[in-house]
């Protein structure tokens, strides 16, 4: 049995990519430019670039600013569908909702780092006062578990806490 090369046989199902094509199908027509295709493309001049530089550059650290008020509503969010109850789930995320404001108060050099200038001092104040609102709603949410000290009950042992004048209970009244 004589084994045959694959150049040798011209199977009618093969293609060959590499060289060019016989048939007339395999060579599409030349087509016109597509709508809204320019051939004499000029370069913008570069002034303009640079204010467009400069306006990208002011985008970008108003974007880095705004992201924490962007969390405000999340937080809201989670802050009403965790309750107030003292578990494990909840108090859990009260302590992420004080992590993360933390976190980017200490690491705000290294964020506005990545841009260019010195002409970021709005952004920064806005990303420092949008960081401390959402701390706010953090010492919020742990005044409403009770996990704030701010009774004299809770500093002074001997104190009695605040006794209630009167409770409302629900329910059918019961008759003796």
């Amino acid at each position: 049995m004589v084994a045959k090369s694959d150049k040798s046989v011209g199977y009618r199902w093969k293609i060959d990519f590499n060289g060019r094509a016989k048939n007339s199908w395999h060579n599409p027509p030349s087509l016109a430019n597509p709508i809204g295709y320019c051939d004499d493309f000029e370069r913008l001049p570069d002034h303009e670039q640079e204010d467009n530089n400069a306006h990208l550059i002011v985008k970008r650290s108003w974007d880095i600013a705004l992201v924490p008020l962007k969390q405000v509503p999340m937080n809201l969010f989670l802050m009403y569908m965790i309750g107030n109850t003292l578990s494990l789930f909840p108090i859990i995320m009260t302590v992420m909702m004080f992590k993360s404001p933390f976190s980017s108060l200490f690491s705000y050099k290294t964020t506005f780092q990545k841009l260019e200038g010195s002409h970021h001092i709005l952004q920064k104040m806005v990303f420092i006062l949008s960081n401390f609102i959402l701390i706010a709603m953090a010492l919020y949410k742990c005044n409403a578990m009770g996990l704030l000290p701010i009774h004299p009950s809770d500093w002074i042992a001997f104190a009695s806490p605040k006794t209630r004048m009167e409770f409302a209970v629900g329910g059918p009244v019961l008759m003796s």
